[in-house]
């Protein structure tokens, strides 16, 4: 058996209409508004990926690249030899070289991180236990920056006299 209809039922109805209406329409709204959201995710993933880019080549790509042009006849070949065997990062604000298998700094002889300085960075490669490296390293890394003059002391060059030659053009 079927319930009696009631006459209030139609109005009823009507209001469960108008409230699914209403509902449906805010649905629609938070969909678009989903759709907006995530496409604002996108941009701004990628304009955090570039940031990110941006920050790496400033604090780390950049003084690493000079750091290699410094002491090096081959700074990519120096850069990639490095990279191979290190990790660099930024650890406190100050350039770092980690090991790569448990991200602790390498320590120097005296029990401290190797300073990212140039002749830190040379000693510590120039010292490197496997014979390889070794060669490869004193290969690639610029040896002295010595002029060959004692330290001090100042030397003048002898510049010699320059005679202008005339071969009798414009001469009378």
């Amino acid at each position: 058996m079927s319930e009696p209809i009631e006459a209030n039922s139609g109005a009823e109805l009507e209001t469960l209409r108008r409230v699914n209406a209403d509902l449906l329409q805010k649905s629609a709204t938070r969909k678009g508004r989903i759709v907006e959201l995530e496409a604002s995710v996108v941009t701004l993933t990628a304009k955090t990926t570039e940031a990110d880019a941006r920050i790496r080549q400033l604090t780390i790509d950049g003084p690493v690249n000079d750091l290699c042009e410094s002491i090096s006849v081959a700074p990519q070949a120096l850069r990639s030899a490095l990279e191979a065997e290190y990790k660099i990062e930024m650890c406190e604000g100050v350039l770092t070289l980690v090991n790569p298998t448990d991200c602790k700094p390498i320590m120097g002889k005296d029990g401290k991180p190797v300073p990212f300085q140039a002749e830190s960075i040379k000693n510590l490669l120039l010292e490197s236990k496997d014979a390889e490296k070794a060669k490869l390293y004193s290969a690639i890394l610029i040896a002295s920056k010595a002029s060959g003059g004692a330290a001090g002391s100042s030397s003048k060059r002898a510049v010699a006299a320059v005679s202008k030659h005339r071969f009798g053009l414009g001469q009378r």
